[in-house]
This record gives C-alpha cells, sequence and structure tokens, in this order.
C-alpha cells in the first residue's frame, strides 16, 4: 500500500491546484470580446454604445446636429452654427460665457495651420468653467482682461510674446494628446484652474470627449459636453489606436468598489471621431470597467493581488529545487519524506527551502536499516512539522477549492437552521469541509500506511494511531490557517474572492505559511512526548 497511496495523494492535489492556478490566470489573461477593427456604421448598436463609452459618428455638423437635439439645456448652449476650418475661433468666442470674476485667464494659440488641435484641450475646460479665454493674436485687444489675472498658456511653447502681460503659467507638451493628458490633471487651487483629474483623485463623475488630432473639429462640435456632462477632451492617435499617453492615463482613471459595484465613481468616454477603431473604443470601455478594491479586476493588478502572485511564485519555485534536489542527493530519504517537503515548500515560500537544507546537511546514523539525521530540537521540530504540514494544508485547499469548484451541499432544514443559523454562512461550512475532507485524505493516504510500514499492531490500533496523529497535525495548523484566511477575507477583503480569482489562492496560502509557523512550536511538544519524530 506504502507504494502508491502517497502518490496517489500528491497527484490529488497537484491535479486539484494546477486546474485551478491556470484557470485563473486564463480568466486573468482574458479581455473583452474583440470586435472588428474597421469603421462600418452599420455594425449595430454594440459598436456604437458600449456600458462606459457613447460613440457619435459622421463629421462636426452631424455632432453639432445630434448633440443639440439631444442637449437642450440653456447653459449648455453653444454658438448657433457648425463650426469649421474658417469659422472655428468665432464659433468658440460665441460659445464661451466668460466669468468676470474669473481669477485666471487662458491663453491659446491661432496663428498656425494645427492651432485648433492644440487650443481644443484648453477651450473645453474655458466651456466648462466659463474662464476667459484669448487667442495669441489678439493679446493686444485684451490687455485690460488679461490685467491682474493669473495667465495659464496652453500650447506647444511657443508665447514669447506674452511677456510683460503679468504672471504666466506655461502648460507645453511634444504633442497634442501629451497636452490633453498634462490639462486633465494639471490643477491650481489659487485661481480655480485646471480639471485636476489626477489618480489620486478618487471622487467624482469624470467625463471626457475622444477625438483625434486630424478630427479636432468634431471635438470643438461636441463642445456643449463641456458643459452639460463636464467632460474634458482627450486625443486618440489619428491610426485608430490609443497614444501611450492617453493609455496610460485612461487606465489610471479606473476607479475601484469597495462594497457593490453599484457604488460610485464612474467614468465614461464620448467618441466623437470615425477613426477611432472599435479595438480601440473597446479598450476604453474596458479600460474603465469598475472592479472590487482589493484586485483591480481581471486586467490590473492590486497590491494584495501582487503579493499573492509574488508569494505564490516564490513557493512553487521553491517546491521545484526541492524536488529535483532530494531526487537527485537523497536517495535514503523515502519518497513520502520527499513528497511532503516539496508540497510544504509551495505553501512556505523561500522558508521551506531553508528548512529543507538545514534539516539534511546534517550528520547522520542509523536505526537498523533507516537513516537518521542528528538535528537540533528547532529543526526537529520544523522536520515533524512539514511532514504533517507537507499533506494537510495543501490538502486542505485542495479539498476547499472543489467545494468552492462545484459548490457545498447544504442539506440543512429548516428547523436545524433556526437553531444553528450560523453555521448557514459559507465561510464556517467551508472551513470545517476542507478540514474534515482533508483530515480523512491524510488519515487513510498517508498517517495509516505509514504506521502500518513501520509498527506491527492490528489495523484498528494503528488506524487510531494515525488519527491520534493527523487530528494533532491538522489542528495544530488549522489554528493559524483558519483565523488567518478569516480574518483577510472577512475584514481586508469586502467581497468574497472566487475561486478563479487569485485572492482565492493567495488568501489560502499565506494562511498555510502562517499556520506552519504556528504548528512549529506546537510540534516541539509533541516531540517531547515522542508522540512524532523529526529525525527522519
Amino acid at each position: 500500500m506504502i507504494r502508491w497511496t502517497y502518490p496517489v495523494l500528491a497527484v490529488f492535489i497537484l491535479l486539484v491546484l494546477s486546474f485551478g492556478l491556470l484557470l485563473t490566470i486564463k480568466e486573468g489573461v482574458e479581455v473583452a470580446g474583440l470586435v472588428t477593427p474597421d469603421h462600418d456604421p452599420e455594425a449595430g448598436r454594440l459598436t456604437l454604445h458600449m456600458k462606459n463609452t457613447t460613440r457619435l459618428t459622421g463629421g462636426a455638423p452631424q455632432i453639432f446636429s445630434q448633440l443639440k437635439e439631444s442637449i437642450p439645456y440653456e447653459e449648455a448652449k453653444t454658438a448657433n452654427f457648425v463650426p469649421t476650418a474658417e469659422n472655428w475661433k468665432g464659433f468658440v468666442k460665441q460659445s464661451i460665457t466668460a466669468d468676470s470674476q474669473a481669477k485666471h485667464v487662458i491663453v491659446v494659440s491661432a496663428d498656425h495651420e494645427n492651432a485648433l488641435q492644440w487650443a481644443l484641450p484648453a477651450i473645453f475646460y474655458a466651456a466648462y468653467n466659463n474662464s476667459p479665454l484669448v487667442f495669441s493674436d489678439e493679446l493686444e485687444a485684451n490687455r485690460e482682461l488679461l490685467k491682474g489675472r493669473k495667465i495659464f498658456a496652453v500650447e506647444s511653447g511657443n508665447f514669447n510674446n506674452l511677456e510683460g502681460f503679468g504672471e504666466v503659467v506655461e502648460i507645453s507638451a511634444s504633442s497634442p494628446a501629451e497636452l490633453a493628458v498634462q490639462l486633465a490633471k494639471y490643477r491650481d487651487e489659487e485661481t480655480e484652474f485646471g480639471w485636476g483629474r489626477k489618480h489620486e483623485r478618487r471622487n467624482g463623475y469624470f467625463q471626457y470627449v475622444l477625438t483625434t488630432p486630424a478630427d479636432a473639429l468634431n471635438g470643438l462640435a461636441a463642445l456643449t459636453l463641456a458643459k452639460s456632462n463636464s467632460a474634458a477632451l482627450l486625443y486618440a492617435g489619428d491610426d485608430g489606436g490609443l497614444p501611450a499617453i492617453t493609455d496610460s492615463y485612461i487606465w489610471s482613471q479606473r476607479s475601484d468598489w469597495f462594497v457593490t459595484p453599484s457604488e460610485g465613481p464612474f467614468r465614461h468616454f464620448w467618441v466623437v471621431s470615425d477613426r477611432l477603431s472599435y479595438k480601440g473604443q473597446s479598450r476604453l470601455d474596458f479600460s474603465v470597467e469598475k472592479s472590487p478594491y482589493p484586485d483591480m479586476g481581471a486586467v490590473a493588478l492590486g497590491p494584495m493581488e501582487a503579493i499573492a502572485i509574488i508569494f505564490i511564485a516564490l513557493g512553487i519555485a521553491g517546491a521545484i529545487f526541492v524536488l529535483i534536489h532530494s531526487s537527485y542527493t537523497l536517495p535514503e530519504v523515502m519518497v513520502p519524506i520527499k513528497i511532503a517537503w516539496t508540497l510544504g515548500a509551495a505553501l512556505v515560500p523561500v522558508l521551506g527551502v531553508i528548512l529543507y537544507l538545514n534539516a539534511y546537511r546534517r550528520p547522520v546514523y542509523f536505526e537498523g536499516m533507516m537513516t537518521r539525521w542528528l538535528r537540533p530540537p528547532g529543526i526537529q521540530a520544523a522536520s515533524a512539522t512539514m511532514m504533517g504540514f507537507g499533506y494537510g494544508a495543501p490538502a486542505m485547499i485542495a479539498v476547499a477549492y472543489i467545494f468552492a469548484y462545484f459548490g457545498f451541499p447544504i442539506f440543512f432544514s429548516e428547523g436545524v437552521n433556526d437553531t444553528i443559523f450560523w453555521a448557514g454562512a459559507g465561510m464556517p461550512i467551508m472551513m470545517f469541509g476542507m478540514y474534515l475532507g482533508a483530515l480523512i485524505l491524510v488519515i487513510f493516504l498517508v498517517q495509516y500506511p505509514m504506521k502500518n510500514s513501520m509498527m506491527e499492531m492490528k489495523d484498528g490500533m494503528i488506524l487510531l494511531k494515525g488519527l491520534k496523529v493527523a487530528f494533532l497535525s491538522m489542528t495544530a495548523v488549522s489554528l493559524g490557517m483558519m483565523t488567518v484566511s478569516w480574518w483577510m477575507m472577512m475584514s481586508h477583503i469586502p467581497m468574497m474572492p472566487k475561486e478563479d480569482d487569485i485572492l482565492w489562492f493567495g488568501t489560502l496560502w499565506i494562511a498555510s505559511f502562517v499556520g506552519f509557523l504556528v504548528a512549529w512550536p506546537l510540534n516541539s511538544i509533541m516531540i517531547r512526548k515522542n508522540i512524532k519524530h523529526g529525525n527522519r
């Protein structure tokens, strides 16, 4: 029996945990469904309106007409004519009602071919905030307006003609897309200039109009959204993709929920360019999809997830090292013990490898045909702990995963639920089920065969002794493991992680590590009582 029971349990654990981790990786790398990259206006509503993105098709006249009809608010009205390459400056002047009490004034360029591309992000803020806006070729005519106010020059960085007009702050960039992102982040509290939409700001229902530099007129036609929807302007690329600076910024705008996805804040994009591919639009939509605070969803990592991944990766690496090292350098060690050290090292990253090396880099002696190692008491206790922990803790995780994946069978009647209703909570049932299931596996597949090969007793006595050792070992591990997993899942992860969430594995992995640390000193007592041995 001893030749096959240990590998059976090890293979069971390996298959279950491998399946779970691979499923988690698969779920983690999957992204929103791909859509065709063309710009077919007949492709359907799905491509025009997603959860977080609305697309307005056509050129400036069509966009202007759609928004004029759908946004009737008086305060959001813009000029009553469609902006063109020739009249866009007049459109801006008629669309912005300047606040006479404003503490700042915005200066934008209007004297070169691509002036609108550079000016548009500032025009959107001016429309939203009723900020005075002056074109760079009309500075002298607006000297009184500039006087006494802080001047924000928004352009590519060539405002030498502003000298002598007062305090000037230049906001410049190497591209219109970079300038738009800078302005979306910028905030001067003293003069109330700038959107101030940084990553650190976690409140506010932010909206954005997204166009391309080549379609800047489309963006200007959607200027009413600056007032009606507090929409800042961002740029996609003329090639249909998203520039790195824009892509990075929109992902930083992803908001999280603590208890339920219905919590705010939310983000929304208005796409007013037919150049943006539907792949780019779907990326916009997915970038601001709300997610639980601890893990940030399927395509981004929160700090707890990052720690869990590093922890699990180090554990797997340690297990591989122990397996290879023991296979080639310790032929005298029994296979069941090698398996225990390998599985234990997986759940006790780094420390497991250190203890393994300390356990076997020792002088040896012999008890009959058995090789033994001379170890100090602390290492004996660690070795004895690993013999029970190496099978027990991974088995508990494997059993818990099976329950989580298929669902825990609950057979309580209404009368039973009335008296022990607390047991109906998923967490206590899960803990009891994983403990009991793993205990049965360890008794029959580990402790009984091991005792049977080492002792000449009746089967009943051997089974009883195996039950005693397994119960003590797994209970000692569970004291730390269950407590920490409860604390993490109930106190620090507001929504219970599912079985395809790395936090599910990470919580139990870290809890197992703590369980080992708790069981280690308790195994010292069992060694002194001659219940367990730590020199194998």
